[in-house]
């Protein structure tokens, strides 16, 4: 054997020695990333012609109108996303008018469907009903634990309009990570509420 594949032998082992030396690891504590909250909540109007509501809803957050529905044209143009992009967080809301088959009875039902597929990985589920000052009506869902959706609500007017909204994290649920988001964007979401009318 060489003097150079000895001196590289001995290179090794002696880096090998050296690395394996120290048994002092300290692990990172679990953490979460934070989150950089608005500095207050302000406001601006929605209104769109072709949609029979308004409401305000948060500057910092974007509107985006849905056209498209699992490949398919949405049924109307008042299909929409109020997107936290901040946040990592959206509100999806759809319209739909009570006439035909879609009955109130059918839209409320197939809205319950909905909610409680939540229901699964959810610690609780708590309903309210919903009353504001300009006449809307509605009910309002808690779901807590790890659900995919935190907060969801229905608004009526019971004879021709009917509004379902469901918030969402774009992350994987995680009920202490979105904690403090959740509790902002909650204050916006009941705003949205107590300040929407049927035109």
């Amino acid at each position: 054997m060489s003097f150079i594949q000895q001196y590289t032998i001995l290179l090794f082992f002696c880096t090998l020695l050296l690395s394996c030396g120290s048994n002092d690891y300290t692990p990172k504590q679990r953490a979460y990333p934070k989150a950089a909250l608005p500095a207050e909540h302000t406001y601006q109007t929605y209104q769109y012609n072709p949609c029979p509501f308004t409401f305000e809803y948060p500057s910092y957050a974007k509107m985006v109108r849905d056209t498209v529905f699992f490949n398919e044209p949405t049924e109307n143009p008042c299909w929409m996303d109020i997107n936290f992009d901040g946040l990592n967080a959206s509100l999806h809301l759809s319209y739909k008018e009570i006439k035909g088959k879609n009955t109130l009875a059918k839209l409320a039902e197939d809205a319950h469907k909905m909610n409680s597929k939540h229901v699964i990985r959810a610690d609780f589920m708590e309903d309210s009903l919903i009353t504001t000052p300009n006449g809307v009506e509605g009910m309002y869902y808690t779901v807590g634990g790890n659900a995919a959706s935190p907060i969801q609500f229905v608004l009526s007017d019971t004879v021709q309009h009917f509004v379902w909204a469901s918030l969402y994290f774009n992350s994987t649920p995680n009920a202490d990570s979105i904690a403090p988001i959740l509790k902002f964007v909650k204050k916006d979401v009941d705003h949205l509420i107590q300040t929407f009318k049927w035109k």
